[in-house]
């Protein structure tokens, strides 16, 4: 029989901060729980202090089960932006459209967790005078313990805390310790166990879904994962249907035969309503055309200018603070980078420290989250720091949860000198997003520019937990050894970036300047860099 001994979960709760960073609290054990009791039976033990034994020593096994621990970080209505969009634009149509066609509705919660999303838009369906018969609603989850949750149907007084009175009034009945779902509106939702990396969808016919929603799902998965995924997903979708990621999700350079609109300020994937072309066997997405989704770091050239010998390979982060803040990056001998940020005088950071968000233009408040980052990405490129923060600091005020925006003033502020507030935003990050690697990454490079260098090896070792095939965590993670004078584990990371490149690399959400970013770029500024330790320092 399964147990799950308290002492496992602290255990367990341990593991995850020290190698994934995830802070779990005692409140948040239940996700532990619905975790371990899915995990486990695969495994094939059923003592939790044994399993969280051979999760230490088993990586790849602490890797598929953080996925599931994170379904304690679902909500209500979440994004109020997307809610907006599916209340009055995408929904209402979507059920006009079926009721013309004498069908049924039909929409896929893919990644439910523990049921807060298909119960938020059953109560939309509902207010929108939707009957059950007429919605075929399908919830389904890899975690089979927050499936069964999610059909119970009862939340924490807590996690409904955030819904308007009136809908708690009608969609839910109070019950010793918290609310629950009332039967009417469970009838709107089939839930269900569903693998989304199987190759195949059994109970999904071609063409048949108005609606998908996979937010905050294929942030775990790589690039070959998600490219498959949405083969899959297009294929489910009739002409002309939606797909909803998440906030900080993009198909930017990932894949390119979906459409993108834009509904109440939110960016979402249509299924093109003419014929798709067929692809040829083996051949991956064409890269997407330029304009068809702000990205949320913009596509930058790389030159093929040869370095000359031994060089001496420098980025932001391995310069120290002072010189960081007081002096132009002198990247003359390697042609990695193709940017130079400027140098930033004493006037110029008094300037940036005065945070005049007060100042922002009003034409740019006209313009969509991911414009108004590009704006500010363009200003960085310039080299006017100055309006760069500004301007992310005014999208923040408005859009207080934007990942990007977050994870770009993180850098703003670590580059001028403002290290406090750098780690204050990659902390807001990783309370959006729980396992975000760019703000590990971002707060390792951080911690660098600090001098804080256990703080900065600590960071990046985490995002390489994260995300092994990080080649650029790895070539970071060489310049900390270097800085520590360990050459030996330094030679190691930078082959470890090169041999990394084999697998196909994804762009780092947010903007960090002069970050090596394409797998050209950071093949050589290894290369160079493993080179020159070669002929240094005796080993």
């Amino acid at each position: 029989m399964l147990t799950v001994t308290s002492r496992a979960l602290q255990q367990l709760a341990a593991l995850l901060l020290e190698r994934a960073g995830l802070k779990i609290t005692p409140d948040g054990y239940h996700s532990l729980r619905l975790a371990l009791s899915t995990r486990m039976p695969l495994s094939g033990l059923e003592d939790s202090e044994e399993y969280v034994n051979r999760l230490r020593t088993q990586e790849d096994e602490l890797r598929k089960l953080l996925p599931l621990v994170t379904v304690g970080h679902t909500e209500f209505f979440r994004d109020p932006k997307q809610f907006s969009a599916l209340e009055n634009r995408i929904l209402p149509e979507a059920l006009a459209r079926a009721r013309r066609e004498t069908r049924r509705v039909s929409i896929w919660s893919a990644g439910c967790a523990t049921g807060e999303e298909p119960y938020s838009l059953a109560m939309v369906l509902a207010e929108l005078g939707a009957l059950p018969i007429e919605v075929d609603l399908w919830a389904t989850d890899l975690n089979l313990a927050a499936v069964e949750a999610a059909k119970q149907g009862r939340f924490a007084s807590r996690r409904v805390a955030s819904i308007p009175s009136d809908r708690r009034t009608r969609f839910f009945r109070p019950v010793p310790g918290g609310h629950e779902i009332v039967s009417s509106l469970k009838d709107y939702v089939r839930f269900d166990g569903q693998n989304l990396a199987v190759p195949v969808f059994e109970k999904v016919k071609p063409e048949s879904l108005d609606l998908i929603l996979c937010r905050n799902v294929i942030i775990y998965f790589d690039l070959p994962t998600i490219r498959a995924l949405m083969d899959r997903f297009l294929a489910a979708l009739r002409p002309g249907a939606l797909l909803l990621l998440g906030y900080s999700e993009s198909l930017f350079k990932v894949y390119d035969r979906f459409e993108m609109v834009e509904m109440e300020g939110s960016f979402i994937y249509r299924r093109p309503v003419k014929p798709l072309e067929p692809r040829a066997p083996g051949v991956g997405p064409k890269p997407m055309p330029l304009g068809a989704l702000p990205p949320a770091t913009p596509p930058r050239p790389s030159t093929q200018t040869p370095p000359k010998p031994r060089p001496t390979i420098r980025t932001p982060a391995v310069l120290p603070s002072t010189e960081a803040l007081q002096q132009t990056l002198d990247v003359s001998d390697v042609k990695t980078p193709t940017r130079r940020t400027p140098a930033l005088s004493a006037e110029f950071i008094q300037a940036a420290r005065a945070r005049p968000t007060n100042e922002m233009p009003a034409w740019s408040l006209m313009l969509s989250p991911g414009e108004r980052l590009n704006a500010a990405v363009r200003m960085i490129e310039r080299g006017d720091f100055v309006s760069a923060v500004a301007t992310v600091e005014q999208l923040l005020v408005d859009e207080p949860n934007h990942l990007d925006a977050l994870l770009t003033i993180g850098n703003l502020y670590s580059l001028t000198g403002r290290i406090a507030d750098a780690r204050e935003a990659f902390n807001q990050a990783l309370h959006r997003e729980p396992l975000c690697v760019e703000a590990r990454v971002f707060g390792g490079l951080a911690a660098l520019q600090a001098g804080e260098l256990p703080e900065a090896r600590s960071e990046l070792g985490k995002a390489l937990f994260l995300e092994p095939s990080l080649a650029i965590g790895h070539y970071l993670m060489a310049q900390i050894h270097e800085r520590l004078s360990d050459h030996e584990a330094a030679r190691r990371s930078y082959r470890n970036a090169i041999s990394q490149l084999r697998f196909p690399q994804r762009p780092l959400a947010g903007h960090y300047p002069e970050l090596p970013d394409s797998a050209d770029a950071i093949s050589r500024a290894a290369r160079y860099a493993l080179a020159a330790l070669e002929e240094g320092p005796p080993r």
